[in-house]
């Protein structure tokens, strides 16, 4: 039972919470720059004024691919991002190509700021980290691929107790001052990128950010206690990037923006737990979801084994909801982030070759059932086929070539599944 007093406490932050925020999420006002933010030097593109819906259906958008450890890098002390700093090569012009000619669609380009965002209130983002994202983006654009770009590892948490980045949902919904200036600092992160970016074409997308929870990735015992409330935090910073984007003019009020749940969980990112923000542009919000399940099997490779009639039922259960909800609703669901790891078991040749073949199967079975539900899944890959850590690299970064004859095969499942 909660003490008496406990109660009373939750109940005046939550009407701190409410004093402090509008009933839309917006900051009681918007704050005003003593500099201008910068404007990128990139003539005014038209846009194609179709809802976000009608845009991913007939620029044929069904598949995409992520740049990831890559921008969104950053330095073990958890503030210095960077690009090279997690194993990869700078982005070329190659890469970019190379995906285009596999068969990918989009491109989810994850963006990490951190240090290179300047003390408050002004927050001013580091113009030479802005150019440098504006370069990979425009590479992409020449590759002929429709692109994303975010808040990546600012707000990385990656257990309880240990944060990386700045924005913290922990302290925001402990805190009802620590609420106030993290949003500050986010609204004018996405002032200054919104502004930087607005003269771009609806082809340039944008998502709030990334993966946000306490620590405990959504099973924290203090999730399960407190889980309204940093929900309706989540909620409420979606409003704010909807709005502050809005409100950065340009081809920014009707941009297609990406909006994701908590922890892009997919429970968590379904009504009741999740809304949509109000938006001054009608129909060009996207709802964005990650999925990795099993874990196990698609990320910490400790289960080799999988394609059991309960596994494969399991994608139904958890891609239907998304399509009653969203699609058969004309509002478009990618899966930000999806795809499984390579395990390598020099030891012994059997599992290895096992967990191989799983995982082929595993790639066919995601891929085709995100097709059936109207989905449009987003392969995470790190660059990575050697070492410790999550192997999810398919791509050679500098030439832009599968980096294996396996890979290859594996980009061949994907694509005769989608499309």
């Amino acid at each position: 039972m909660i003490k008496r007093s406990l109660l009373f406490t939750i109940v005046i932050f939550s009407l701190l919470l409410t004093a402090c925020v509008s009933s839309s999420g917006k900051p009681a006002a918007y704050y005003v720059p003593s500099v201008p933010d910068a404007v990128r030097e990139y003539p005014l593109e038209p846009v194609s004024g179709k809802t976000a819906f009608e845009y991913f259906r007939d620029e044929k958008i069904v598949v995409g691919w992520n740049l990831g450890n890559t921008l969104d890098s950053y330095s073990s002390n958890g503030s210095i991002p960077g690009e090279t700093t997690w194993g990869n090569p700078l982005t070329n012009q190659e890469i970019m190509n190379g995906i285009k000619a596999a068969g990918f669609d989009i491109i989810r380009i994850p963006v990490s700021w951190m240090s290179d965002i300047g003390s408050a209130p002004d927050h001013k983002i580091n113009i030479r980290r802005l150019q440098r994202v504006a370069d990979v983006v425009d590479m992409a654009h020449k590759a002929g691929l429709k692109v994303i770009i975010n808040l990546h590892h600012d707000g990385s948490t990656p257990s309880l107790g240990r944060e990386d980045g700045w924005l913290s949902i922990t302290k925001s919904y402990r805190n009802e001052a620590d609420y106030k200036r993290i949003t500050h600092q986010f609204a004018r992160v996405w002032d200054q990128i919104a502004a930087y970016f607005k003269n771009y074409g609806d082809w340039l997308m944008f998502e709030p950010m990334n993966e946000i929870h306490d620590g405990g990735w959504g099973h924290s015992v203090e999730f399960k206690m407190f889980a309204n409330r940093q929900l309706e935090i989540i909620n409420k910073w979606n409003q704010v990037f909807t709005d502050r984007v809005r409100a950065a003019g340009g081809n920014n009020t009707n941009r297609y923006l990406i909006i994701p749940g908590y922890c892009t969980i997919p429970q968590y990112t379904l009504p009741d737990a999740f809304k949509l923000p109000d938006d001054s542009a009608a129909d060009r919000l996207v709802v964005k979801f990650h999925y990795y399940d099993p874990h196990e099997f698609s990320i910490r490779g400790s289960r080799s084994a999988w394609g059991t009639p309960a596994d494969i039922q399991k994608i139904d259960n958890d891609f239907a909801p998304f399509k009653t909800n969203y699609v058969d609703n004309n509002i478009p669901v990618i899966i930000g982030e999806t795809g499984a790891v390579l395990q390598l078991f020099p030891d012994d040749p059997a599992r290895e070759a096992l967990a191989r073949q799983n995982r082929r199967v595993y790639f066919q079975h995601i891929y085709a059932g995100a097709k059936r539900y109207g989905l449009i899944p987003i392969y995470w890959d790190n660059g990575s086929t050697i070492g410790p850590g999550e192997k999810f690299g398919l791509f050679d970064r500098r030439t832009g070539q599968p980096n294996s004859p396996e890979s290859e095969a594996l980009i061949r499942i994907i694509m005769n599944a989608i499309k």
